[in-house]
């Protein structure tokens, strides 16, 4: 596994996930909502806006979502001089989650299998997610978790957990904040399930959307019982070429990964089997159209996928 050259390639590897025109006016969307939540200017956000539309022309069409998405983030930071322009929104949903966690380990522990309704609660944690909607309150975020916790799975709760049980160390990506809070739940589970399993839990390097950082992670008290590294870096789910070493590191000497977020599973298929050997497990909620489309998952569903060396199980 080499990832010592760290040159970006114009269109990403062999470019799986092509752009669509709905992701060219969510960025957009996005980055007057982040513009928004970082400063009351309105001066700056027709500033962002400006330089926004002139990267999507530019970008818009031909690289992947994920690498516009982190130019489009980075465009945000520099003019309004914030560097995590959702760090309010974030807390709150982490401090909202938290004050469930008693009441959410209940749920999962009364169960007849506690490690499947753990990973139904992980994907319906995705659902916070200020990249799709910046509007959330308390009562949006309560009512969207209870929603997604009643749908069914699409995908093989059971194969999950074998690939759990035949595991020695899980590199798990983290997603978004809030939603942290339900991958805690997740694995304490598997940490009940294989009580000597290694479990490293993965957070961004900077802040970027409403992505989890370490700060994140320690607020929720998640470094209390795994260790957390950061990826060491701001992109838009996982780029490898951009990753940090001592991630990397770490990355390559895991047998499972737990993937969580629409982002995250954008980036990672891009890779091929020489690029990741190991065993994917991807958790998201199918929230956007063109990722539904794409995954072959009903728009709205709880998504489990499982890939290893490349090929779907």
């Amino acid at each position: 596994m080499n990832f010592k050259n760290r040159e970006r390639l114009p269109n990403f590897y062999n470019n799986k996930m092509p752009i669509s025109l709905d992701c060219v006016l969510c960025l957009a969307r996005q980055s007057l909502e982040a513009s928004r939540f970082a400063t009351c200017d309105e001066s700056i956000h027709a500033s962002v806006l400006k330089k926004v539309f002139a990267l999507l022309q530019e970008k818009g069409f031909t690289n992947i979502p994920p690498l516009v998405a982190q130019e489009v983030q980075r465009i945000i930071r520099r003019e309004t001089k914030n560097n995590d322009p959702y760090a309010v929104p974030k807390s709150r949903s982490n401090e909202l989650m938290l004050g469930l966690i008693d009441s959410l380990f209940d749920r999962v522990r009364n169960s007849e299998s506690p490690v499947s309704v753990a990973v139904q609660l992980a994907i319906a944690g995705n659902s916070i997610d200020f990249a799709v909607r910046g509007d959330w309150s308390d009562e949006s975020i309560l009512n969207v978790i209870e929603t997604a916790l009643e749908k069914k799975i699409d995908g093989d709760v059971n194969k999950f957990i074998d690939c759990v049980k035949n595991s020695k160390h899980i590199l798990y990506l983290l997603d978004n904040s809030g939603e942290i809070v339900c991958d805690r739940i997740l694995i304490e589970e598997i940490m009940r399930l294989v009580p000597n399993i290694k479990i490293t839990a993965v957070v961004r390097g900077e802040a970027v959307l409403n992505d989890a950082t370490k700060y994140d992670a320690n607020q929720i008290g998640l470094d209390k019982i795994v260790n957390v590294i950061d990826n060491g870096n701001d992109a838009v789910g996982t780029i490898l070429e951009q990753c940090g070493n001592s991630f990397l590191d770490v990355f390559k000497t895991t047998d499972l990964i737990i993937s969580k977020g629409l982002a995250n599973y954008e980036t990672l298929i891009e890779y091929d089997s020489k690029q990741i050997p190991q065993t994917i497990c991807y958790l998201f909620k199918a929230k956007c159209p063109f990722i539904s489309r794409y995954a072959g998952i009903k728009l709205g569903d709880p998504a489990l996928i499982i890939t290893s060396n490349g090929e779907k199980l």
